[in-house]
């Protein structure tokens, strides 16, 4: 629509650019639950445009539209790159191998059937929280107490070994 001074209404103002916040993934600002869903869009069989779209839903709850894709796309670049970076510290340390009285026992079946829950559920019993406020917790946050929590379940099972054979003597 063109500006036409004879109609004395002025035009509408121009779309002003959205202002998006960058959160830090790699620093682990996202919170644990958009680390489960961001996860969740990028293993999906779907787009490179859809997935694009959806981590903007998943991280700032707007889908952006097509003129704001370039203004966007270095810090889709940053999402990936923090995603990237936290999938391989989960890969290696947080890495468990199960005992063989553990999978004999079910344990890689109980892990399929209840993903992420089961640590959700762990992390609330633990600290007497709502599931839901731990979705909310910030990742590095998360990240930082399996770790630790892990590298103790691991001691645990070595000084219990240490021990045994102690009194196996």
């Amino acid at each position: 629509m063109r500006w036409n001074p004879d109609l004395k209404i002025p035009p509408p103002p121009p779309k002003k650019a959205r202002e998006v916040v960058h959160i830090d993934i790699k620093s682990g600002e996202l919170t644990f639950g958009q680390r489960i869903d961001l996860g969740k869009i990028l293993a999906n069989d779907t787009s490179s445009l859809e997935k694009f779209q959806k981590v903007f839903e998943c991280l700032h709850k707007f889908k952006p539209i097509e003129s704001e894709y370039p203004k966007l796309l270095d810090y889709f670049t940053e999402i990936i790159e923090g995603i990237k970076f936290w999938i391989e510290c989960e890969t290696t340390m947080l890495k468990y191998d199960p005992s063989s009285e553990e999978i004999q026992a079910g344990v890689k079946e109980l892990s399929k059937n209840t993903g992420e829950f089961s640590t959700v559920k762990a992390l609330a019993k633990a600290y007497h929280k709502d599931p839901d406020e731990i979705l909310k917790w910030e990742y590095g946050k998360v990240f930082g107490i399996l770790y630790t929590d892990l590298e103790e379940h691991k001691f645990q099972l070595r000084y219990n070994k240490v021990i045994e054979s102690k009194y196996k003597k």
